[in-house]
């Protein structure tokens, strides 16, 4: 009996050490998100003030802005903090540019890291996104369009999509004009569209029978159009077709590059 409680009581001793045993920090880069910049449609008259949140638990010792123009070296710029917020500028550049930017950021333990890409096309005028839609999203075809149904051409150059989260898709330097649509297709059904060009293929599935959220953006990051199907009460036949007058969205047949089919069957589920 004794030796039972010198055991039990070892056991509980060797247990307590083990729950005493903190975690390892975690030892990798910092994390950068919400790279957003303002303007969200650059002139020439314009500085640009780029932001983001930089995030480390050991740290962050320094981050840096560092942007091109034209493909011309890098420049960079030190970005200063407010907490986790980080913000730097980039100085006007002229009509037509090109400037590509990305952040980097150095943790207490060394460790570099570095964000996506980002670009922006300086203008001579003002880029009007309001009349940029999400059109019609077909998860049985898997194709995503895009609609101008403005008076003015829109420079679609660096707006993207995220799909749940995760962005799928960037623009390249094309314009929509007033009218126009603009099919994007999923990489899953490239097979059958060998003539796809690549810079129309998005790059994740889409699914007709589950819950998904497919956001459009501003190259600026500003939200301009959110389909969040958070319940999939009923399986699209065929599209989520957006309409304009009433700005609510119907399940209809598949239209891709054209006007939506009528529909008087609402979407539910949507948030």
């Amino acid at each position: 009996m004794k030796k039972i409680f010198i055991l039990l009581i070892a056991a509980a001793a060797v247990f307590m050490m083990g729950s005493c045993v903190k975690d390892n920090m975690y030892e990798g880069p910092a994390t950068i998100s919400k790279i957003e910049f303002t303007p969200g449609s650059v002139t020439f008259h314009d500085k640009v003030n780029v932001t983001a949140e930089i995030s480390d638990l050991r740290g962050v010792t320094s981050a840096t802005l560092k942007y091109s123009v034209n493909g011309s070296p890098e420049v960079s710029a030190v970005m200063d903090n407010t907490g986790e917020k980080y913000a730097a500028q980039i100085p006007e550049q002229e009509d037509k540019s090109v400037v590509k930017f990305y952040i980097e950021a150095v943790n207490k333990l060394g460790i570099t890291a570095k964000s996506e890409e980002k670009t922006y096309t300086v203008s001579a005028y003002v880029n009007d996104y309001t009349s940029l839609y999400l059109n019609e999203l077909n998860g049985k075809d898997k194709f995503i369009e895009l609609y101008n149904a403005g008076t003015a051409d829109i420079l679609l150059e660096g707006v993207y999509i995220q799909k749940d989260g995760q962005t799928n898709w960037t623009c390249d330097a094309r314009t929509l004009t007033p009218g126009e649509y603009l099919v994007l297709w999923s990489e899953d059904v490239v097979a059958e569209h060998p003539d796809i060009p690549q810079a129309l293929i998005f790059h994740s599935g889409l699914s007709a029978k589950k819950a998904v959220r497919v956001q459009l953006f501003t190259p600026s990051g500003v939200s301009i159009m959110d389909f969040n199907l958070v319940t999939c009460v009923t399986a699209a036949s065929a599209s989520y077709s957006f309409g304009p007058n009433d700005k609510v969205w119907y399940h209809a047949g598949a239209t891709p590059g054209a006007a939506n089919e009528l529909s008087t069957t609402l979407v539910e589920g949507l948030e």
